[in-house]
């Protein structure tokens, strides 16, 4: 019998005494644990794959948490616990009604940032961010980048992983070119309606039976593009 499936925590802090001491101990709660000491390499990171959830320190050099947690939604809606020295009220409301799920004013005890670990995921049920499709024909496990469809499986690079995570979150619904370009490019400047074509027609390839005919990934023209659920009324061209 193969070992069970552990999720993935990423723990984000400069410090790195810090960083050790959870680490060990997150571990020992039964997580996988992967670390980064700044905010430019949680988010190389993220490009190998997706943890089930994020603890980000506030108080970084270079990119601080809070960009850091922006750049992160902006990815996926992955839940993220911050931590901080600063008990101030005002940066605990911005925190968590603009990225956190949670806040943990420094010094902590890490049972107890363990505890809202644990919490965080059950409420979420984020083992493995999953994306699901045609009453189940088309699945992705969005961790790995792995789409399943009845003729096999592929491989998504980490810019088709994030477009059908974006396209996902909006399920059913049109989203328009200029948002998926925000949101899928956040790197790029100047990034032009280009380079989402190119994406979704490589997507396609991998999604769709017959990539010419598409039944999952529609083209609004003129506006954007739309993920259907595969439902009776979700119908396109």
């Amino acid at each position: 019998m193969l070992p069970p499936v552990r999720p993935a925590v990423l723990l984000v802090d400069d410090d790195l005494t810090l960083l050790s001491a959870l680490s060990r101990r997150v571990s020992r709660a039964g997580y996988e644990v992967r670390t980064a000491s700044s905010g430019q390499a949680a988010l190389r990171q993220l490009e190998d794959s997706w943890p089930a959830l994020l603890v980000i320190d506030l108080m970084m050099p270079g990119m601080d948490g809070f960009d850091l947690a922006r750049r992160v939604k902006q990815l996926a809606d992955l839940p993220i616990i911050v931590l901080s020295a600063v008990d101030a009220s005002e940066s605990k409301v911005t925190a968590l009604e603009l990225y956190a799920e949670d806040y943990v004013t420094k010094p902590f005890d890490p049972d107890e940032l363990v505890a809202r670990i644990q919490r965080i995921l059950r409420r979420a049920s984020l083992g493995s961010p999953q994306i699901s499709l045609a009453n189940g024909d088309v699945e992705v496990d969005l961790t790995s980048r792995q789409l399943t469809t009845p003729t096999g499986s592929a491989q998504l690079t980490p810019t088709e992983a994030r477009l059908l995570q974006v396209l996902a979150s909006s399920v059913d619904r049109i989203v328009p070119t200029e948002e998926l370009l925000s949101r899928v490019w956040t790197d790029a400047d100047g990034a032009d309606p280009s380079y989402l074509w190119v994406t979704v027609r490589r997507l396609r390839r991998k999604l769709e039976a017959d990539p010419d005919r598409p039944r999952h990934l529609i083209t609004e023209r003129g506006i954007g593009y739309r993920l259907s659920s595969g439902s009776p009324s979700a119908s396109g061209n």
